[in-house]
């Protein structure tokens, strides 16, 4: 027995996952799958019942259907209630979290604390997803009703955060696809590549990530795929941007629930949960973006730079001393982002994830690092001698939450408290640019008759930034190159000079 036991340090006690492969029927809902993890997840405690009987706060993470993409499935009055009751588990406590990939990890930073302070005995964690589900019903002309009425309150988080702003929609940024290749394109400017070699090493990153999909027992589209299967036409992967393929992007096609159980270090050795079972949280941070075209810095993402520093710090360790580590990816430049942070030219790029990525596990909607925490608890029970690291990516790198694990009592108590304390810089938009500009970065939105005009982002001569759109788009790079601009009401064109 630790003679310095901490008792009411946050450890997770059980993790469970659920998909078509364990879960029967011809038209599973998110409330199903969502009740088989937390099943699993009691299960995987090693003391279902009493875990069961000791919840006092269901957080289930929002569905997409309920973030603003409905495939008219309809979804439940309060999902926290519905998906725990579909787990056998009810509580007082009911929290429905913000939109965005980050909530996951942001949710259990929040727990955490609230275990450490004492507010919070026993909590579960909950996302679930059937959008594959939703959309083959819709192909095949069924209509899916998936909603159920409730009259019970619960904590509904939903922010106004902007995620993409006017002036960026007003362009033709009217999708992740399309922003997220704002900043691949910035990054590879940065990095002094051409567009032929910066695609090899965006191929690289993905077939590694590939690989290890193929060890999950619900990746949702597991097979590994070699660098040149990523560039190829084959397997129905057509351009979506001048940067990025259809298997570049998150899948969110997917069949998924996933749980997650925390309590506090005290709680669960009086529930009897086996040690062996226990993981500790051991650092944490958060940090936001202002909008993508309206920051200091595009070609990276600011925010990780502070926060995954600061969840290290808290933990008192370095990124060379981590183990498992899983970087949330909805796109290879969120990977490529920590990447650049951690500086650790030792790890291969096949250990920047435990699941194969979002789009090879699958992209869950919101709930993706629901699934990269329970990977992560299976890899620190297998082996707990490195500490492991979660980050979780919301908007256009708009929020991050990272978080820092181990198997075993950390050496540091973690405070309760995840360290935030970011302040961006933001550079305000020139509402009505005139003159000359440099293009910091561009993309071009692919389709059937080839590709679209090149939104750009602009530096001015007087040091605005500014947002405009190509009249015409010349063959070759257009990083660097000098433009000149013509405000106008609803958007502003350029011409190359």
């Amino acid at each position: 027995m630790m003679s310095n036991f901490d008792a009411s340090a946050p450890v997770i006690i059980g993790v469970g996952e659920a998909s078509r492969k364990t879960v029967s029927g011809e038209w599973p809902s998110p409330r199903e799958l969502a009740g088989a993890a937390i099943k699993v997840a009691l299960a995987d405690t090693g003391q279902s019942s009493s875990v069961a009987a000791a919840v006092d706060t269901i957080a289930a993470i929002r569905t997409f259907e309920d973030s603003g993409v409905s495939l008219g499935t309809g979804s439940p009055d309060n999902a926290s209630q519905a998906f725990g009751a579909a787990g056998g588990i009810s509580a007082p406590r009911m929290i429905y979290a913000d939109v965005g990939g980050q909530s996951p990890q942001a949710m259990l930073n929040e727990l955490a604390g609230d275990i450490r302070r004492g507010t919070c005995e026993l909590a579960v964690l909950v996302a679930a997803e059937a959008t594959g589900t939703a959309k083959h019903a819709r192909k095949a002309g069924v209509t899916l009703d998936w909603s159920l009425p409730s009259d019970i309150a619960f904590d509904n988080r939903l922010s106004t955060f902007p995620i993409l702003s006017r002036t960026e929609i007003r362009h033709g940024i009217i999708s992740m696809p399309l922003a997220y290749s704002l900043i691949e394109n910035a990054r590879r400017m940065e990095l002094g590549l051409n567009a032929d070699a910066y695609a090899q090493e965006l191929a690289a990153l993905w077939s590694a990530f590939s690989a290890k999909a193929e060890g999950r027992t619900h990746a949702q589209f597991p097979g590994y795929r070699s660098p040149d299967a990523i560039l190829s036409d084959d397997n129905a992967n057509y351009p979506l941007t001048d940067i990025y393929r259809r298997w570049h992007v998150a899948q969110d096609a997917v069949d998924l629930g996933g749980a997650v159980i925390l309590t506090s270090a005290g709680k669960a050795r009086e529930l009897g949960v086996p040690q062996d079972k226990w993981v500790w949280l051991a650092g944490a941070a958060e940090a936001a973006e202002p909008p993508l075209a309206e920051r200091g810095v595009i070609h990276r993402s600011a925010a990780l730079d502070f926060a995954i520093p600061a969840a290290l710090g808290q933990a008192g360790i370095q990124a060379s001393d981590l183990g498992p580590v899983d970087i949330y990816s909805c796109f290879p430049c969120a990977v490529f982002a920590a990447v650049d942070t951690m500086n650790d030219a030792a790890r291969p790029l096949g250990d920047y994830t435990l699941t194969g990525g979002l789009s090879f596990f699958g992209g869950p909607g919101n709930g993706y690092s629901v699934y990269n925490i329970a990977a992560m608890v299976d890899a620190l029970r297998q082996d707990g001698s490195k500490p492991a690291l979660v980050t979780a990516n919301g908007g256009v790198m708009s929020k991050q939450a990272v978080g820092i694990y181990t198997a075993s009592q950390p050496d540091i108590a973690w405070s309760g408290e995840a360290a935030k304390g970011y302040v961006p810089k933001q550079i305000a938009l020139d509402d009505a640019p005139h003159g000359k500009g440099l293009i910091l970065s561009f993309v071009r939105s692919a389709g059937k008759d080839g590709f679209g005009p090149a939104t750009l982002i602009l530096e001015m001569e007087n040091g605005a930034r500014a947002m405009a759109v190509l009249d015409s788009t010349p063959d070759g790079d257009l990083g660097h190159r000098i433009v000149k601009v013509t405000s106008g009401e609803k958007r502003h064109m350029a011409a190359i000079l």
